[in-house]
């Protein structure tokens, strides 16, 4: 008798734990499931297509997984080579791996198949295009204008063509100085929503405000703003346009870089130029040649200002005289910044061997940009 109950609770016990484990069993595939979507969600590039370009901590890396350290110019085809059939040529020459190319929706706007054509035409030359809209500059209102234009369904697709080689800047120096730190996060986490939301995977570029010389709006707000991208693909960029005897110093400079590396973000300079204003540029330089030196040191992407710019003669920034490679201006800058300088496009600018050749190094793709 007494053999007999203990059996019998031993079986009670054992049909007790295989009830219970069939239960957790249960509660955890129901569970794990959405437990597993959120860390996706979270993860990077969760969300990503494959053939993107990605920001991993403070570095930008192409669609084969080969770091990118930005060097380029800043190019304004928007006004008189809309597609760059003249200018992409001769930057090229220089080497470099990026162009910054000023968008404007100025009259007559330009159309979706002009950007197409433009964007078209810089990857053709080897070089990485980064578009930027310049309707926001100084203006925090026009932001929504930017994104709005970003996320119609006409330049979602020439985005979407394009995604493996470009970089969308949404907008270039939105806001003045009153916008405070707030009012840029969340007005930049809206845009960061948006954008993702209509289908746009690229890295998103985001200028700092201040007309682009206040690094405090990016270097306190980076980090939130990767984390509120679903992506996790930002690049922020600080343009230092202060003159030396305006706070425009080495050790400024040299701060504002420090600290992007320190809070491990992607931060580039996506314009400087050898003075801040033209009717004062022997008064107001900016320490052009340092910026070039301490960015090439630590690996921070940079784009100077302007390749050429805006008639005859070219003004105080153009990098050359009439658009031409070798025809360098405003000596020493043009030719320093573009060629002989220890730290200039053609001695430090690495293009991607995906950008030169359309596919990876260990591809069998036979896909060649021509």
């Amino acid at each position: 008798m007494v053999t007999f109950v203990a059996k019998a609770m031993v079986i009670s016990i054992v049909v007790f734990c295989l009830f219970l484990v069939a239960a957790w069993y249960a509660v955890s595939c129901y569970w794990g499931t959405d437990t597993t979507a959120t860390e996706n969600d979270a993860s990077n590039g969760a969300s990503l297509p494959e053939g993107v370009m990605k920001v991993e901590g403070r570095f930008l890396y192409d669609k084969c997984g080969e770091k990118v350290v930005l060097r380029g110019v800043n190019a304004m085809i928007v006004y008189w080579d809309r597609e760059g059939t003249i200018t992409f040529p001769e930057i090229a020459k220089t080497g470099a791996s990026c162009v910054r190319i000023f968008w404007k929706l100025d009259h007559p706007t330009p159309t979706s198949e002009e950007l197409d054509l433009a964007i078209a035409n810089c990857i053709a030359n080897k070089m990485i295009p980064m578009v930027g809209l310049w309707d926001a500059t100084g203006d925090w209102s026009k932001l929504k204008l930017c994104v709005d234009w970003w996320t119609s369904p006409e330049i979602v697709e020439v985005v979407k063509k394009h995604e493996d080689h470009l970089l969308v800047n949404i907008a270039n120096e939105a806001g003045d100085f009153s916008v405070t730190e707030k009012e840029f996060q969340d007005g930049y986490e809206t845009a960061i929503s948006r954008t993702r939301a209509a289908g746009i995977h690229t890295p998103l570029v985001i200028d700092a405000a201040g007309w682009g010389r206040g690094e405090d709006y990016i270097l306190n707000t980076g980090l939130h703003l990767i984390d509120a991208d679903p992506d996790h693909n930002l690049i922020f960029s600080w343009h230092p346009w202060d003159p030396i005897n305006r706070g425009g110093t080495k050790e400024r400079i040299k701060a504002a870089i420090d600290a992007s590396i320190e809070k491990n973000i992607c931060m580039i300079i996506g314009e400087f130029s050898r003075c801040e204003f033209c009717d004062d540029c022997e008064g107001k330089p900016i320490d052009w040649q340092y910026i070039m030196e301490y960015a090439g040191k630590n690996e921070i992407g940079w784009l100077a200002w302007v390749w050429w710019c805006c008639g005859d003669p070219a003004d105080c920034h153009s990098i050359t005289t009439d658009k031409i490679y070798g025809h360098w201006n405003n000596s020493p800058w043009g030719e320093e910044v573009a060629v002989t300088s220890p730290y200039s496009i053609k001695n430090t600018s690495a293009r991607p061997y995906s950008i030169v050749h359309g596919n990876c190094q260990n591809s069998t793709s036979t896909k060649e940009n021509t």
